[in-house]
């Protein structure tokens, strides 16, 4: 029996949005689109409106779904509304016997009308299938679809192991920021081995924005070596649906309590143990072998958190508005700031 064309059954390429043309003459078909002539006199052409800052891959691995590669596109897509970029989407076909016709394509383009009279800005995609077969040039064949001048952007997505994720060595070489999300994932960066593991950014922490906002803002009402003073340990109560974005904050507190030790004079530099526990809702407790205390609640259903704390001797208390930040947020706060 004949092999199983690629796009047979890759069901990720064949769920989004594209015109489909030959690998060969894709970026000339795109060059076409935004050329394409305008619908009267007093209309811009499309081509005005394209100024791409960016590359971005998203890279779909063989544990996602047709539902997570059409929201991560349209996340890309939405994103891509505040910083116009070149998208190139990456799926897989799932089916190890596919063979056939190498690697395909769709072009994709919109156009979004904004505010002010003629804003409006443009973004555009290349969405590839391939095989197995495929993979071993697939970063090769990908590259000359760059736009050779601007920044590259990686975000992988549900690869089966670290060990697949870490074979595409040069889409992490050349890229200039990475961007895994560990709620999504079964296994943390560390796990990765790739070069540059610097510059991969976790989203599960970039989208506890505003709860480090609020941390810092708290805790700056006292002095640190008050803080760091019989700190003995710190209890987490993780939700199941938070567990990334409480473990990934925690990373935070953890080395910023480390730099702060590093900084106080005469620090005993103490270690304090961390432990996490399932519960329904999230909070920090500071515990201190002394009479200090601190507790952190974060209620994200309600978007409020109360904070309370005893440190030196000085009783304080806080609530704050939070949130985890949005897809669109969540990625500019990952790949620019974070």
């Amino acid at each position: 029996m004949a092999g199983l064309q690629a796009t047979e059954r890759n069901e990720i390429y064949g769920s989004l949005p594209g015109i489909e043309v030959p690998v060969g003459e894709a970026l000339v078909s795109l060059s076409n689109m935004w050329n394409a002539t305008p619908a009267s006199e007093q209309s811009r052409s499309p081509s005005e409106f394209r100024a791409s800052r960016m590359n971005f891959i998203l890279h779909f691995g063989k544990e996602a779904t047709v539902e997570d590669a059409q929201k991560l596109f349209q996340s890309v897509i939405g994103f891509s509304k505040r910083y116009p970029c070149r998208i190139l989407a990456l799926c897989p076909s799932k089916d190890k016997n596919a063979t056939g016709q190498g690697i395909v394509c769709k072009i994709f383009s919109e156009c979004y009308i904004g505010d002010g009279h003629g804003d409006m800005s443009c973004c555009e995609a290349l969405i590839f299938g391939y095989t197995v077969k495929e993979k071993q040039y697939l970063e090769d064949q990908i590259s000359i679809f760059l736009e050779s001048d601007l920044p590259t952007y990686y975000w992988p997505y549900r690869f089966d192991s670290p060990k697949n994720l870490s074979d595409y060595q040069s889409f992490f070489g050349n890229a200039n920021r990475v961007v895994i999300d560990t709620a999504a994932e079964t296994y943390g960066i560390e796990a990765l081995n790739v070069p540059k593991p610097e510059i991969i950014h976790d989203l599960a922490f970039a989208r506890t924005l505003s709860l480090r906002q609020s941390i810092g803002q708290f805790f700056s009402a006292f002095p640190v070596d008050h803080i760091l003073e019989g700190l003995a340990a710190i209890e987490v109560d993780t939700p199941d649906n938070l567990n990334a974005e409480l473990r990934a904050l925690m990373r935070w507190i953890q080395s910023v309590l480390e730099d702060c030790q590093n900084c106080v004079e005469n620090s005993k530099r103490d270690r304090f143990d961390v432990g996490f526990r399932e519960s329904e809702m999230a909070e920090i407790r500071f515990l201190y072998e002394n009479e200090n205390a601190a507790r952190c609640q974060l209620n994200l259903e309600t978007g409020v958190a109360h904070f309370d704390a005893t440190i030196g001797g000085n009783r304080h208390s806080m609530s704050a508005v939070i949130h985890l930040l949005d897809s669109d947020d969540t990625l500019a706060e990952a790949l620019f700031f974070g």
